[in-house]
């Protein structure tokens, strides 16, 4: 090194050391201040997340308000337990209407609570010809109770088929 260049050194060296701690320093607060965007960022989100969700709260219940009137209809729909004993009966009719054989269990029974509704399962078995079959399942998908027909496994026994259905019927 030439003799300037020490001299350089030698003389301004408190002001070098300075002048990259300064730089150290500058890369450290550019790093601490990136993280704490991307924190801001992440918070941001969030916030703007939760107040949709809060939107989205109060017009459900606004809109819950506008169909409270219409639960009591919707609850009168559904029959009572005791009218439920008719039910075997009327698929037992349906049947016979349409010339089958015919089998009736009901199953468990789950009371309902709050605004879920009662349900019993049931399992009805009947044998005939294809039509007459189709006609009963379709004669009870549109029958009086509200019904859930949750199985259907139709079989060809001879010169018919058997059905066995599983399903749930509705209470209030």
């Amino acid at each position: 090194m030439n003799k300037f260049y020490k001299n350089l050194l030698t003389r301004n060296w408190a002001y070098l050391l300075g002048i990259t701690i300064l730089i150290v320093m500058v890369f450290l607060l550019q790093s601490d201040l990136d993280s704490k965007l991307s924190q801001i960022k992440l918070q941001h989100v969030t916030l703007a997340s939760k107040s949709n969700s809060l939107e989205s709260l109060a017009i459900l219940r606004g809109q819950s308000d506008k169909a409270a009137p219409y639960f009591s209809f919707l609850e009168n729909i559904l029959p009572p337990r005791d009218q439920l004993l008719s039910f075997s009966k009327e698929i037992e009719d349906m049947a016979r209407k349409n010339n089958l054989e015919f089998g009736f269990t009901f199953g468990q029974e789950t009371i309902g609570s709050g605004d879920q509704p009662g349900k019993i399962d049931f399992k009805v078995l009947v044998t005939g010809p294809y039509e007459s079959v189709s006609n009963f399942i379709k004669g009870v998908e549109g029958g009086r109770y509200f019904i859930d027909i949750v199985n259907v496994d139709l079989t060809k026994k001879g010169q018919g088929y058997s059905a066995t259905i599983s399903g749930k019927v509705f209470f209030r």
